[in-house]
């Protein structure tokens, strides 16, 4: 399947980036993989880097080549997309929100966004 497989994982630090986090680790150390764990933020970019800093601490518990950067940006799922696209990644790893109803029909899931418009696989994560 794969050799050295890319991954970029959307992280949040919310419990659905979390398990997507861990669902990326597994595959990666499987595949001898890279992981890069992107957390998007419009404003707060002090909550951004305090989410990347226990991203760090679990990859580095799990020996995982990767990489964790904070990005400004209002659409994390159209971030995600252009890093994958511009970086060769091989899949995208997302944690499914699970809005629902009349919030996801306005809104749309970051998760919903990356599948409808991503050139590479996704795994969507759900809890």
């Amino acid at each position: 399947m794969f050799d050295r497989i890319r991954i970029i994982v959307g992280y949040d630090n919310s419990l659905q980036s979390r398990k997507a986090l861990e669902e990326a680790m597994t595959l990666a150390k499987c595949f001898s993989g890279f992981l890069k764990v992107v957390t998007v933020y419009e404003k707060d970019k002090n909550q951004a880097d305090a989410a990347i800093i226990i991203a760090k601490q679990d990859l580095k518990k799990e020996n995982v080549k990767h990489e964790c950067v904070s990005v400004p940006g209002s659409n994390a799922a159209k971030v995600l997309v252009s890093i994958a696209k511009q970086e060769n990644f091989s899949l995208i790893v997302v944690g499914s929100r699970g809005l629902g109803g009349r919030v996801s029909m306005l809104v749309g899931s970051v998760s919903k966004q990356v599948v409808s418009h991503s050139h590479v696989n996704v795994l969507v994560v759900k809890k």
